[in-house]
């Protein structure tokens, strides 16, 4: 199974065109502080292709904060997946998406009031 390193904006157009399956492998309190819209989470521990959306037809984009536990995740993958599969790691993970100036969706944040009173 090939595994290839693609870029944030690639990645961008890949999801507006809905021609991708994209898996956060980010622990859950990291996806729940933001992450990206269409994102499906499956921490790395527990990363196989049971747990995998279904990406008949789609690319398979892996995430996580840098790149480096989207390449596990990937690396884990490869005995799994068919040898004609690719499957992309993102590079630079949600860091370099944000620095391409591409959005994410974020928890809201609790005011110093609601923090406070033990609400929201």
């Amino acid at each position: 199974m090939p595994i290839q390193l693609v870029d944030p904006a690639s990645v961008k157009a890949w999801l507006e065109r809905g021609g991708v399956i994209l898996v956060d492998v980010r622990e859950p309190q990291e996806y729940a502080a933001e992450h990206v819209a269409g994102a499906t989470l499956v921490p790395l521990g527990t990363v196989c292709c049971a747990k995998l959306p279904d990406y008949t037809g789609k690319k398979l984009v892996i995430m996580c904060k840098l790149g480096g536990r989207g390449g596990k995740a990937c690396e884990k993958l490869a005995g799994e997946l068919s040898s004609e599969t690719v499957v992309y790691n993102l590079d630079g993970g949600i860091e370099a998406w944000k620095q391409a100036g591409l959005p994410v969706e974020r928890a809201p944040r609790r005011g110093f009031l609601s923090w406070l009173t033990g609400r929201g």
